[in-house]
């Protein structure tokens, strides 16, 4: 099999060259470039799954007297897999929190799945999670009238939009809306109701973000999947309050539009304060024996910072849910000056 471990091993350059070359215009909507751009973003998607097969090339190579394969290999090796390790093994520094007095404000993200119906399951690990703000996606008049007998007693505030498709979602919070919510954010073309929430936390107005964008599962998802995310940038650019920002994105932490979100100046809390690589997809049928990948977060906007995350369960759907504990970045300390003596300048 040398002559196909050589044909991966000279795909995966070129494939690897056009998914971090090719520059992203959201808004292009040439048929040509929108097919370069799903290819480039689904191999960044699944860089993780190709370092795994470039590995298992490069220790064939090595033990099989392929010095040539396994010099060749070995970069790509480093490059696929080197900051899934490095994930694992390097200290997380987070932005400094502001933790003194203030409690943490908690956010749950859950992709329900439509036509999952192991409602207990969801609702349990919802439960015990015990969030402030609650992100649901998939929502449907099941899930509805599910939620509904569950959850209002606890969360008085909800606004919600049901659909028997996979866009339906709701906002379930303890904290009473500041405004109403908004659950026609003109993200894209083809309309799929997303949501903005305001709640006061701690005294000060937060911003929530409850996203779901379109899946890459054709050419046309993907098209309009790119515009939904170039008005997602608009929104926030324009976002005036600190904001947490929670759903399914369906993009990882190694496509494009992160980095965007980054330069913005969003932080997925994983990043943040999580460990190892926190996939949230898939996790039911045959599918669940393959290593995941995480198509859901929460991102915290300028002015907030992350304490703790962790991932859940999600019994029934295909997605796992992440809780977030978030609270405001604390301020740069002040200086502190020293009294000289008489006759020295003071110093900070």
């Amino acid at each position: 099999m040398r002559v196909e471990a050589w044909a991966v091993v000279i795909g995966s350059y070129a494939f690897l060259a056009l998914a971090y070359l090719l520059p992203q215009d959201y808004r292009n909507e040439s048929p040509g470039y929108v097919l370069l751009a799903w290819l480039a973003f689904m191999v960044r998607v699944f860089t993780f799954h190709l370092g795994l097969l470039l590995l298992v090339i490069a220790v064939a190579a090595a033990f099989g007297r392929g010095k040539r394969l396994f010099l060749a290999a070995a970069p790509l090796v480093l490059f696929t897999l080197g900051p899934v390790w490095w994930g694992y093994l390097a200290p997380r520094t987070p932005p400094p929190a502001q933790t003194s007095g203030v409690r943490p404000l908690r956010v749950m993200s859950c992709n329900l799945l439509t036509i999952n119906r192991n409602f207990n399951g969801i609702l349990a690990e919802i439960k015990a999670a015990d969030p402030d703000v609650l992100l649901l996606q998939e929502y449907s008049t099941p899930w509805h009238k599910a939620a509904s007998a569950e959850l209002l007693r606890a969360y008085p505030h909800r606004d919600y939009v049901t659909r028997e498709d996979a866009f339906g979602l709701a906002v379930y919070s303890k904290l009473p809306f500041v405004e109403p919510v908004d659950n026609r954010l003109p993200l894209g073309r083809v309309f799929v109701e997303q949501s903005r929430a305001v709640v006061r936390h701690e005294g000060r107005d937060v911003a929530i973000y409850n996203i779901h964008l379109l899946p890459p599962r054709t050419l046309s998802y993907t098209l309009e999947g790119r515009l939904q995310f170039a008005d997602l940038l608009q929104t926030l650019k324009a976002e005036k309050l600190p904001y947490v920002m929670g759903g399914d994105f369906n993009l990882t932490n190694d496509t494009p539009q992160h980095a965007n979100l980054r330069a913005l100046g969003a932080r997925d809390v994983h990043e943040l304060v999580g460990r190892g690589r926190g996939a949230t997809w898939p996790v039911n049928s045959f599918f669940r024996s393959v290593p995941g990948i995480r198509l859901d977060h929460v991102y915290v906007g300028p002015g907030l910072a992350a304490v703790r995350t962790e991932t859940g369960v999600g019994r029934g759907s295909d997605h796992r849910p992440i809780v977030a504990d978030v609270t405001w970045h604390a301020p740069p300390a002040p200086a502190t000056t020293r009294v000289a003596p008489p006759g020295q300048p003071a110093e900070e």
